[in-house]
């Protein structure tokens, strides 16, 4: 089974296949998807993503994890997440 994919991408907006949400951030996993809220992990353009934020895809069983770094390529991806 594959992640849904991604069908259109602008700015602020993803729509993800099989789902009538708009996302301004998104997670997709085999079977799913839903809004990435970085308040939940205390995210921020820097330092960046955290690793509670794949904690949940991973979780999920997602082998390989695609990380964006956001349409002005702003999104850092410190070390420790990686």
């Amino acid at each position: 089974m594959s992640s849904p994919e991604i069908v259109s991408l602008s700015w602020g907006q993803m729509k993800v296949k099989g789902c009538s949400a708009t996302y301004k951030d998104c997670k997709v996993w085999p079977g799913g998807s839903r809004t990435w809220d970085w308040r939940e992990t205390g995210t921020n353009h820097s330092p960046g993503v955290q690793p509670a934020d794949l904690e949940e895809v991973v979780k999920k069983g997602v082998k390989t994890v695609v990380i964006g770094r956001g349409m002005s390529e702003a999104l850092q991806h410190p070390l420790w997440t990686i």
